[in-house]
This record gives C-alpha cells, structure tokens and sequence, in this order.
C-alpha cells in the first residue's frame, strides 16, 4: 500500500512538470502565470482521470480463510507446548 501512495504522489509531481512545460512553452505565460497554471490543473486532471478510468477491483479475501490460518498456527502451538 505504502509503495502505490508513493508511485501515485511521484505520478502527480510528473504530470505537474508536464503541465509546467506545456504552459510555459506552449501557452506563452509568464512565470507566476505558469506555476499558477499547473498548481491548478493538476488536481482537475487527477479527477477527471479518477472519474473516467474506473479502478481496478481487488477480490475481497475469504474469512474461511482466515479462521483455517489461526486454527492452523493454535493447533501448531499446541504441538509445541506438549
């Protein structure tokens, strides 16, 4: 989880550099004009992308699955302690 919010924050800073290129560049604007630019299009791209692109879903994990693993590690203990 930590390493897709740090993929996604490094995702966000890029397309901030690529909007300040393009205002820059393509778009004329000054300096102020620039950064103001891509400070508030990169939250409106961000959205329209979330949006658009739906997420991918992640299958939900099974409880049998779970309480099987515990049962599992308790009989384990119990084997050790005798």
């Amino acid at each position: 989880m930590r390493m897709e919010r740090l993929k996604n924050a490094a995702l966000i800073f890029c397309l901030f550099i690529v909007l300040v290129v393009i205002f820059s560049s393509y778009f004329r604007a000054g300096e102020v004009g620039t950064f103001f630019g891509a400070l508030a299009g990169t939250p409106l791209l961000v959205h329209v992308f979330n949006r658009l692109v739906p997420r991918k879903v992640v299958p939900a994990r099974r409880r049998d699955a779970n309480r099987r693993s515990e049962e599992a590690l308790v009989f384990e203990l119990d084997e050790r302690q005798e």
